[in-house]
């Protein structure tokens, strides 16, 4: 897990430099620059991992390639054993070694036989050809700017708007989404930079002669599974146990986290019962007083273990504290979430651990944000009236705050749908649809399409980079076996009723986890989410300072929202007797802009 940037052609070697250290933060273990004459510049910031000594630094070089990652490639082990009998010997213990000779074996296939994270660039110094990949789901970011013979590349936004200048335009449509809360362009091509493009997921791109070719390498394949649900759910457990026992190879301690709920207790649990007296440390953010506190069975949990547990108190924010926070996590964020995870990896990375494993996923591949109406009209359009109580009855019991209702959100979607498919044809209702030809495997209905879109658009993009700049902004390396890519493909092939039914979200992982998590936590329906108690803190502690920014000028007079009227709503929020959650969430985008606008500059110069 590091920090990379190259350009072709070289550029001035200070800016290049200067560009480099803006990323520092992702690798603080090392450094690296290499130059083939002015064609191209290739820079890496390492944080190590596996194998500690300077011989597996990079940039890498094997024979006419020159490698740069930032990653994971968790089965290294298994390919190296593959080209050792293919005649490679090997110098390092190193993952990057294994990749750069994988590359020179197999070329852009060796990337089907990768497991892990990784977003890396190898240039051939006979071709003058770059090639760079990212992994399937895009776990680990790569960000690109072409232009005429210019072509820059780097793990941050920030390395690449350095190189640009603060002057550079900005995407006013990326912006309009980012400002009012918006997760949807994490999922596509474009970011606030013009012509400063993401790579996408499962994509590879090659650069040469100033000519530049993207491709898709990774499409989602649908798998044959058990059609007993218990023999689905022992599958799922056999594949997330390995790729729990992949994810713990490394050189330097792991540490897990742990919020308590469903996700990250299987984790949690799953490593200690395959790894026998392993023992690791847990961290939980705990928010003290507020709805979304889940410490209390995080603690539970880690006391049946015999695991060590940090509980962190995210308690609101000093200004200064969130500021640093704001300057190091590569430009504007959509959500305050991205504070309390901000706090949890500062803290990992104060107690001596770079690794941990979380359990992002679960939730868009099985149903546990909410898709009430898409799996209500699931059940409609199949005339199941069985399934459509349950799907609205697991729903409404997800939990009720002062600040969310489920049961609310649940009754108003029952009641949207149920008007919304009453106004369709007859004939569609009865079931006499006509056949799409060439139909998606996973995109079949409204349920279904509501997922994937989850996974693969929104709102899971966003979290993967939340998590990705959040956790690098203090050289902590975030691996996650839900991401893996063999249980993604497995839990996308399921049949929707090992999804969501019997009453419980995420119902195939709940079985698969029997006998290892403890039922108060495996059988616990509520949903909280892992997130900043943003009502709490918008009526308290950071009253006074948000509307200070919301008065500036630059607030005010912004291009991408209106100032003014988000200022006088934000103005009734602070004010109402009961603030509600949905109407604090569109506040933060626009400040954060505001705030980050103003000071770029001193973000670039800003000690890492």
């Amino acid at each position: 897990m590091c920090g990379i940037l190259g350009s072709i052609p070289s550029i001035d070697e200070n800016v290049f430099q200067e560009s480099l250290d803006t990323i520092a933060h992702r690798g603080p273990d090392g450094m690296g620059i290499w130059k083939d004459d002015s064609n191209v510049q290739l820079g890496h910031r390492r944080l190590s991992i596996l194998d500690l000594s300077d011989a597996a630094s990079q940039p890498m070089h094997f024979l006419e390639l020159a490698l740069i990652f930032n990653g994971e490639i968790y089965n290294y082990l298994e390919i190296r054993d593959e080209l050792q009998k293919r005649g490679y010997d090997f110098k390092t213990q190193s993952d990057s070694e294994v990749l750069v000779k994988a590359f020179h074996c197999w070329g852009e296939a060796c990337l089907h036989k990768l497991n892990g994270m990784w977003a890396f660039a190898i240039y051939n110094k006979s071709t003058k050809e770059i090639f760079i990949a990212r992994d399937r789901y895009g776990v680990k970011p790569l960000y690109y700017y072409k232009k005429g013979q210019q072509f820059f590349f780097a793990s941050e936004l920030r390395a690449v708007h350095h190189i640009l200048g603060a002057s550079h335009p900005l995407d006013s449509n990326v912006l309009a989404n980012l400002v009012r809360g918006g997760f949807d362009w994490h999922g596509g091509r474009a970011t606030w930079l013009k012509d400063v493009y993401v790579l996408q997921a499962g994509t590879f791109l090659t650069v040469r002669e100033g000519s530049l070719h993207e491709s898709r390498w990774y499409q989602l394949k649908e798998k044959e599974v058990p059609k007993r649900f218990e023999d689905q759910a022992v599958m799922l457990k056999e594949l997330l146990t390995d790729a729990c026992n992949l994810r713990l190879r490394s050189d330097v301690p792991i540490g897990t986290c742990l919020s308590g709920g469903l996700d990250s207790s299987s984790i949690t649990s799953l490593i200690k019962s395959q790894q026998g007296n392993y023992t690791h440390r847990s961290f939980c953010a705990s928010f003290p007083d507020t709805p979304i506190d889940e410490s209390g069975k995080a603690l539970k949990l880690a006391s049946k273990l015999n695991s060590t547990l940090d509980i962190i108190a995210v308690t609101p924010p000093g200004i200064s504290d969130l500021e640093v926070a704001m300057n190091q996590c590569d430009g504007p964020m959509h959500a305050l979430a991205f504070f309390p995870i901000w706090k949890l990896y500062q803290h990992i990375r104060n107690a001596g651990i770079k690794v941990t494993l979380d359990g992002q996923g679960p939730d868009e591949m099985l149903g546990g944000y909410r898709p009430v109406a898409s799996a209500v009209q699931y059940g409609i359009r199949r005339i199941d009236p069985f399934y459509v109580w349950d799907a609205y009855a697991t729903y409404r019991e997800q939990g009720e705050t002062d600040q969310v209702s489920s049961k609310r959100i649940a009754r108003n979607a029952l009641v949207e749908t149920l008007k919304s498919e009453l106004k369709r044809p007859i004939s569609l209702r009865l079931g006499k649809q006509t056949k799409q030809k060439h139909q998606h495997p996973f995109r079949t209905n409204a349920f279904d399409e509501e997922l994937y879109n989850e996974f693969f658009v929104s709102p899971l993009p966003g979290i993967l980079q939340q998590y990705d700049r959040c956790s690098m902004a203090h050289g902590v390396e975030c691996r996650m076996p839900f991401m893996d890519y063999r249980v993604v493909e497995y839990i996308f092939s399921l049949p929707i009723k090992s999804k969501v039914g019997k009453g419980y979200t995420k119902r195939v992982l709940r079985e698969a986890m029997k006998d290892i998590v403890p039922d108060e936590i495996r059988l616990d329906k509520k949903k909280i989410g892992f997130n900043a108690p943003i009502v709490d803190w918008y009526i308290g502690p950071l009253k006074d300072w948000m509307l200070d920014i919301m008065g500036s000028k630059e607030y005010q007079m912004a291009d991408f929202f209106d100032g003014r009227k988000l200022k006088n709503e934000f103005e009734n929020f602070v004010t109402t007797a009961k603030p509600q959650w949905n109407d604090a969430w569109k506040f933060w985008g626009s400040v954060h802009f505001a705030w980050w606008k103003k000071n770029l500059k001193t973000q670039w110069n800003s000690p890492q």
